[in-house]
């Protein structure tokens, strides 16, 4: 078991990256949600979503990574990203 230890913790440094890229996703999200609720535009662009997932998936393939995977992932990411979205733009001020 000693021999994973390395990779174990290459992981570990890994999804702390991956938390860490995420936490800045979602704050770029909370700047664009204020933008829109300040600018009275609509929390939903239409065909954004579909453009997001096709990039990275596109991104996926080039990395070694299932596309599938990454636009079922994606998915996960926007609907959250939507959930802070609604919460800042639905908030009263």
């Amino acid at each position: 078991m000693e021999q994973l230890t390395p990779y174990r913790e290459s992981i570990d440094a890994i999804d702390e990256q991956i938390i860490e890229l995420l936490g800045r996703r979602y704050s770029v999200c909370r700047d664009v949600a204020r933008l829109k609720k300040a600018s009275e535009i609509p929390m939903m662009q239409s065909g954004r979503v579909e453009q997001v997932k096709k990039r990275c998936a596109a991104l996926a393939e080039r990395h070694g990574v299932d596309p599938g995977f990454v636009r079922e992932l994606y998915a996960l990411i926007i609907d959250e990203a939507c959930r802070i979205e609604d919460r800042i733009i639905d908030a009263s001020d």
